[in-house]
């Protein structure tokens, strides 16, 4: 099943979530998350310094770090494509990922 995540949109936690719509949810947390900022594993989340680079170069990081964190910590889920809006000035990313859950 596809779904596409708009990143720029806020997500609000269901703790009853099951199934896919937890694989999802949990995907979209994965993807929301900073490096360094898990204490338990450090490498888990995106790399903070994509924010500083000039916006092909974070478009290209961004979506490699997408790709990465699926492989390493989401085998359930399928990245079917990112496509990269930009960066506001909070330094968060707007991006479309469509995936396959």
């Amino acid at each position: 099943m596809l779904q596409a995540i708009d990143t720029s949109q806020e997500v609000q936690l269901d703790w009853t979530a099951k199934g896919i719509d937890r694989r999802l949810q949990n995907f979209i947390n994965l993807i929301s998350t900073w490096r360094y900022d898990v204490a338990y594993n450090r490498v888990m989340g995106l790399n903070p310094a994509i924010v500083d680079k000039p916006p092909s170069i974070a478009a290209a990081l961004y979506t490699a770090d997408i790709y990465r964190l699926a492989q390493d910590y989401a085998p359930n889920v399928t990245v079917k494509s990112v496509n990269f809006k930009g960066i506001t000035s909070d330094g968060d990313i707007d991006a479309e990922v469509v995936i396959e859950v």
